[in-house]
């Protein structure tokens, strides 16, 4: 094995993953929250942002990187060694960072692309969100909100379980 190339990939694992489950944890806590209580000025506002930003994609991208040099390291120094120690809980985090790339991927970003076309429809029609218009935005940031929450929990239970595998 490299250690070079291995301490390059753990360094990239962890960077891009703090800033994943930073980004997660900020948005599903703090902002979407906070956006909610503000009722149609917060949705205007996380319309803007999610265009304007592309917060989703960052952070899917983000987590893409944090998991394939998770892939990578895991085969590099845990393949064909049995599903003992160390290995078995860097397996179940990698298994459920999988699992958050994937809800965040096939549901969370959808809904953030929905959520931004909707705000920049509002913006763009010159008078105040109808009542559907303002209905959808709320479904759209419920949903968001919980899915954010849901994996923010999840990213945080991946961390604890690889600080346990590092024990070893």
């Amino acid at each position: 094995m490299d250690d070079a190339l291995i301490g390059i990939l753990r360094i990239i694992h962890i960077v891009f993953g703090a800033f994943w489950v930073g980004g997660v944890v900020t948005t599903g806590f703090f902002l979407l929250p906070t956006v909610k209580a503000t009722g149609p000025i917060g949705g205007q506002f996380v319309g803007q942002l999610m265009a304007r930003t592309h917060l989703p994609t960052v952070l899917t991208a983000a987590g893409g990187i944090t998991v394939l040099a998770g892939l990578i390291l895991y085969w590099m120094k845990w393949a064909g060694g049995g599903f003992v120690g160390p290995a078995v809980y860097y397996a179940i985090g990698g298994a459920i960072a999988i699992v958050v790339m994937v809800l965040g991927a096939a549901v969370a970003k959808p809904t953030a692309t929905r959520l931004a076309a909707l705000g920049q429809k509002i913006a763009g029609q010159g008078s105040p969100p109808t009542g559907e218009q303002n209905a959808e935005r709320g479904q759209l940031m419920n949903r968001l909100t919980s899915l954010a929450q849901i994996n923010a929990v999840l990213l945080v239970i991946t961390i604890a379980l690889m600080a346990i595998g590092n024990i070893y």
